[in-house]
């Protein structure tokens, strides 16, 4: 379903004036009770005839819109797909923590039998749209003891028993991902190369991640081992060096 509506004219003046530092995504009025079970595109359009686009979500308590052109790679994957609407209705949207004031979502969108693509947003006017994994599944979240960073973990062939995984961290504040530095070996445990069975915040600058001793290797794919044997926990310093 597509809903069109009319911006008054001190909605114009305010859209114009603030269209380069709105927001990737905002809370609407509406009780989620009333809204549409499933994301809708919706239209505003303007008194000068400009069109802006938002994808609407209900969630449990509430209702949110993302902001199209705040985030171009979204609009983008719209604009080249056939059936927009189809595609938004498979859209999901989580609210991984909240905040005075600035919520952090979790937008998934672009799901194919190989996994899905991930945006993380914020309500503040300052950040768009922050990709954060392509071709995964989402596993979950967990904020830093000072609560200045996001640390997600993402997982792909979910066949493996446990699956490949890649932890991101994202700096909150800055908007920005952040490096994790294993100082303990040189195995390559990120970056879905290896199962990752947890991890964990220690302080606000180290992360635990335990993980099998066993590599899969690529014909391990299906019916691997790598759930067998002995769990390693490695400590890596999250830096915003590369």
């Amino acid at each position: 379903m597509r809903k069109t509506l009319i911006v008054p004219l001190i909605g114009l003046i305010f859209l114009t004036a603030c269209s380069n530092s709105q927001p990737a995504i905002v809370k609407v009025n509406t009780p989620p009770d009333n809204a549409t079970e499933e994301p809708e595109l919706i239209e505003e359009i303007t008194d000068n005839e400009k069109i802006d686009e938002f994808i609407e979500f209900p969630l449990d308590d509430e209702v949110v819109r993302v902001n199209l052109k705040q985030i171009p790679i979204l609009y983008a994957y719209l604009q080249a797909t056939t059936n927009p609407k189809s595609v938004i209705e498979k859209m999901k949207i989580d609210r991984l923590y909240s905040k005075e004031n600035n919520d952090i979502y979790l937008l998934e969108f672009s799901c194919t039998d190989m996994g899905c693509s991930y945006l993380l947003l914020d309500e503040s006017a300052d950040n768009t749209g922050f990709l954060l994994a392509d071709l995964a599944s989402y596993e979950k979240a967990v904020i830093s003891p000072d609560e200045s960073k996001l640390l997600v973990k993402f997982n792909r062939y979910p066949e493996m028993k446990p699956p490949l995984s890649d932890v991101v961290v994202v700096d909150l504040i800055n908007w920005q991902s952040l490096t994790l530095k294993n100082e303990e070996n040189d195995h390559a445990i990120l970056d879905f190369n290896w199962p990752i069975i947890s991890a964990s915040w220690i302080d606000n600058e180290t992360v635990s991640i335990s993980v099998p001793e066993t590599i899969p290797q690529a014909n391990e794919v299906e019916g691997n081992n790598a759930n067998k044997g002995k769990v390693t926990t490695v400590q890596f310093h999250v830096t915003n060096k590369k």
